[in-house]
């Protein structure tokens, strides 16, 4: 293998590559604070402006003299920073070694010297072409196993059929879905300022501004509006203004309202609007808020689970059966606060039989009687406490009664039950139907 040296001396390329960096080099930098004398000669350092009178120019050179020279002798004069001066004694000692450029390119890019860096990176690249630092450095990119200019990589993507988008590389036939999707993402955006004025408006002292308010605000028949009115209405601590965004998003064509209106059918506190929500979804989207009701099973929240099963009841079908058999006992986490001295809990938090909470109180929790429990000591007697998670497991009802609604069967809470027959009997019934 050839060594750096003779693979400089030898090679015509880099010496045509060097002499042309060498040329574009000097045209670049010789245009600063220089003054050229009428002799010929050249002075580099700083031009004294204060100094400067009409009669003459003072210079301090790189040595640190300083040089007076009369006008008379001055052919011209140009500024420019120090380090100009610095680089260019460093490029007129520098050796043509691959190490000697690097190092140059190095203190260019420190001194913000990004023409000059660009021309020792280009000579580092002619004595080393596969030199990764120095290609990062000129921003090429490894593309199809080799280095690509910015220009040539562009040319590249377009021949593979990619377009520049915003300043990301799209094939052609996605650019159109693309320019639709930053469509509507703009006219969101432009929604939201909408639906803030006109919501302020509608809940306003002016009697007129909050007709027109809520005139406007009951109008919209915009999908692109949905995320405006989930952020300013569906969220909204009043009730009547959350009403409102139900019968407004209702009436919305398409998909787009069956995810904030499955959701509300569940989350939703008060029931008349969770009944609503639910109304509100036409039954060829049943399918889509099926998917969403059914992902509430699993919800930390017991109230949550149950709520789903109410909707699942009127909604579901065959398809919610495998989730339902599995929240019909769910188990949920509550703080209890309790005498540091009394009760006793398992060691998971969960209530034991026998020395703990009063049987009544345990039942109580394990039916929905008690969504949570607070032990305190009788009147007068000053007990410390401690605030501890119970683990109680629920039966849920509700989820019982879509399981009945949609199968016609009734297995309580027996979750083996539910899963043998859903397994193995009604397999074998379907099967082979005529079997005694």
């Amino acid at each position: 293998m050839q060594t750096r040296q003779t693979y400089w001396r030898s090679t015509a390329r880099i010496a045509a590559t060097l002499c042309a960096a060498c040329v574009m080099l000097w045209s670049r930098v010789a245009s600063a604070d220089i003054v050229y004398l009428k002799t010929g000669g050249v002075l580099r350092g700083v031009i004294e402006s204060a100094e400067n009178t009409d009669d003459s120019v003072t210079i301090t050179l790189l040595s640190g003299a300083e040089v007076e020279l009369p006008v008379e002798h001055v052919s011209n004069q140009q500024r420019r920073p120090l380090k100009f001066e610095e680089y260019e004694v460093r490029a007129e000692s520098l050796p043509d070694t691959l190490e000697a450029h690097w190092e140059l390119a190095e203190w260019c890019r420190e001194q913000k010297l990004d023409e000059q860096r660009e021309i020792h990176l280009e000579i580092v690249l002619a004595i080393d072409p596969e030199h990764r630092q120095a290609h990062y450095g000129l921003r090429h990119t490894f593309y199809r196993e080799k280095w690509m200019t910015r220009d040539e990589y562009e040319e590249a993507r377009v021949a593979e059929g990619f377009v520049k988008y915003n300043g990301k590389w799209i094939s052609a036939e996605k650019l159109e879905a693309v320019r639709n999707d930053d469509a509507a993402s703009q006219a969101e955006r432009e929604w939201y300022a909408k639906v803030r004025v006109w919501l302020n408006w509608a809940t306003g002292n002016h009697a007129q501004r909050a007709a027109d308010g809520l005139s406007n605000l009951r109008g919209i028949n915009d999908p692109t509006a949905i995320s405006a009115l989930v952020q300013f209405l569906g969220k909204n601590s009043r009730a009547d203004i959350r009403r409102a965004f139900i019968e407004i998003v209702g009436k919305i064509e398409g998909p787009g309202p069956i995810v904030p209106l499955a959701t509300l059918s569940v989350r939703e506190d008060v029931r008349e609007l969770r009944e609503l929500a639910l109304s509100m979804i036409a039954e060829p989207y049943y399918e889509q808020a099926r998917l969403i009701v059914i992902d509430e099973l699993r919800d930390r929240n017991n109230i949550v689970v149950r709520r789903a099963g109410t909707v699942l009841a009127k909604i579901g079908n065959e398809t919610s059966v495998p989730a339902l058999m599995r929240a019909l006992v769910t188990t949920h986490s509550y703080k209890v606060r309790v005498p540091v001295q009394g009760y006793s809990f398992g060691v998971d938090g969960s209530i034991p039989s026998g020395t703990g909470l009063p049987p009544e109180i345990a039942a109580g929790l394990r039916t929905g009687v008690y969504d949570s429990v607070q032990v305190v000591p009788l009147l007068g007697a000053a007990r410390a406490t401690k605030l501890i998670s119970v683990a109680v497991s629920r039966e849920n009802a509700e989820v019982l009664m879509a399981l009945r609604e949609i199968t016609g069967r009734n297995f309580g809470f027996d979750e083996n039950a539910w899963e043998r027959w859903w397994n193995v009997d009604r397999n074998q019934t379907t099967l082979a139907p005529d079997l005694p």
